[in-house]
């Protein structure tokens, strides 16, 4: 053995330069392990994972994420554990947490005993506060407490939450300005629809009524939040293509020829031409595009080939086309509509949606399934 590592000065040296440099090892893997699952999370998997990870890591048996509102007056909880509860909204009154967000600085209390703090007034250990700071502004504060056997929070317990804090918060901003964007764009989007279907008497509010019918299937199929967003999209654009149908043939109070007919068959594809541009909505323009496909095959695709928003916006458009007057003939009621839409199951629709959505039409308009 090298005769210096015998000195006990230089081997107590080597042993805490070999446990700082795993600490920062596992703070590194921590902090990469994070940014590789929080990317593309909304705020609400931010949060909830966030507190996930902290309460593991760091051992606390009580911790939240509060989020600062839109006035900057008030933080409001978005994921909890422990004593905290989700209806706790936070005040610049209270200086403890506020000095946090104030001050961009985290905040460390061993055994608080004070009362009147919303939140955490029983708590009798020792309490971290971290500000939430991205690159542009504070967007909120992590708060951590109860650490078992009366654990204080130590300075490389801070160091590493701020760490976290600062990935969350970065995360957090993106997610919000991402859903600030999405917002701009769906108004959008909603504003181009309505410029549509004002020019024609009988199209007013289809797109609507469809968006609404299609969510609806959708969620009573199971789908994720994200995949309804995509429903949303898809059923909102499906019939975009017939800004380029001339307003004769949409509005003809009789019935279309075949040349016709074949003229507004076209929209789909026309849709999707016009969309094509757009990277935002790539995954929507397959179901837009084969939204009058049959189950049985007879127009093209057949069963699980048709892509599944397509198969549910079949159904929905269905459903509101026949429930609706048109000029060459009256409308359905939704008894009769739905009565029809469940006899084409297996041939027009996909069974498994035909029967999500005669669930729904259920439980909604109370129409027994037939």
């Amino acid at each position: 053995m090298d005769p210096q590592y015998g000195n006990p000065s230089m081997r107590k040296d080597l042993e805490l330069t070999i446990r700082e440099l795993s600490d920062t090892y596992e703070e590194l893997s921590l902090l990469d392990k994070l940014s590789d699952v929080l990317s593309g999370m909304n705020v609400d998997e931010i949060a909830e994972r966030v507190i996930e990870e902290t309460t593991d890591t760091l051992d606390v048996a009580t911790a939240a994420l509060l989020l600062l509102d839109e006035d900057e007056k008030s933080l409001y909880t978005k994921s909890c554990r422990g004593r905290w509860s989700r209806d706790i909204v936070i005040t610049n009154s209270d200086e403890i947490i506020w000095a946090a967000v104030k001050e961009k600085k985290p905040v460390a209390f061993c055994a608080l005993r004070e009362a009147g703090h919303s939140g955490y007034e029983h708590a009798e250990k020792s309490i971290l506060v971290c500000p939430l700071t991205g690159k542009m502004r504070v967007v909120g504060a992590l708060v951590l407490a109860d650490r078992s056997a009366d654990a204080e929070f130590f300075s490389n317990d801070i160091k590493l939450m701020m760490a976290i804090a600062s990935h969350a918060a970065l995360m957090i901003e993106n997610a919000l300005l991402y859903r600030e964007l999405e917002e701009f764009f769906l108004s959008a989007i909603q504003a181009l629809v309505k410029a549509l279907e004002a020019s024609s008497l009988w199209t007013a509010g289809h797109t609507e009524r469809v968006t609404k019918y299609a969510i609806s299937i959708g969620a009573e199929m199971g789908l994720s939040g994200k995949e309804l967003e995509k429903l949303r999209l898809c059923s909102l654009l499906h019939d975009i293509g017939k800004i380029a149908i001339p307003k004769e043939i949409l509005d003809k109070p009789d019935a279309l020829t075949h040349n016709e007919l074949m003229e507004i068959k076209r929209h789909p594809l026309i849709g999707v031409e016009i969309l094509g541009g757009f990277k935002q909505l790539q995954d929507v323009l397959l179901g837009i595009k084969h939204h009058h496909e049959s189950w049985d095959g007879s127009k093209g695709l057949k069963g699980e080939d048709i892509p599944l928003m397509a198969r549910i916006l079949a159904v929905a458009d269905a459903f509101d086309a026949m429930t609706s007057d048109r000029p060459y003939r009256k409308k359905k009621t939704k008894e009769e509509a739905t009565t029809e839409i469940v006899s084409l199951a297996g041939r027009q629709f996909d069974p498994g949606v035909v029967s999500a959505f005669a669930r729904w039409v259920s439980q909604q308009h109370h129409v027994s399934s037939p």
